[in-house]
């Protein structure tokens, strides 16, 4: 059996002690899909890795971006998917919104990271 591989990069804003509640969620609904995902044993021939990507203030516009095997999200699930700003980081980010399938979003979801990986699986079985 070969072991496919998922490497998932989640950059977000260091704040130092301060947390950001939108990267928190948005990690937070990534490990719990990973979770669901392995109970269901979608993952049971996949290595996956999460990488933590702490970025200083300058680069706040690149916080909450997520990209699996290199790809940005948006590009796996062909829809566009706005930056967002949230009352922690806002200083950094701006008063913006998550934008996804018209929905107007703080954390990116569940559902979202749930098809990406799905996606993503898909191609890389496919070879």
């Amino acid at each position: 059996m070969n072991t496919n591989r998922i490497v998932i990069e989640l950059r977000h804003l260091d704040l130092g002690e301060m947390a950001c509640g939108r990267c928190s969620d948005t990690g937070e609904n990534l490990l719990n899909v990973i979770s669901e995902l392995g109970g269901e044993h979608v993952l049971d021939d996949v290595e996956v890795e999460v990488i933590n990507i702490l970025l200083p203030p300058n680069r706040a516009d690149e916080s909450n971006i997520v990209l699996m095997n290199g790809i940005p999200l948006e590009e796996i699930l062909d829809e566009e998917i706005g930056s967002a700003g949230c009352g922690v980081c806002s200083d950094f980010c701006g008063e913006q919104d998550l934008h996804y399938s018209r929905d107007i979003l703080s954390a990116i979801p569940k559902e979202v990271f749930r098809e990406a990986i799905l996606r993503v699986l898909i191609r890389e079985r496919a070879g």
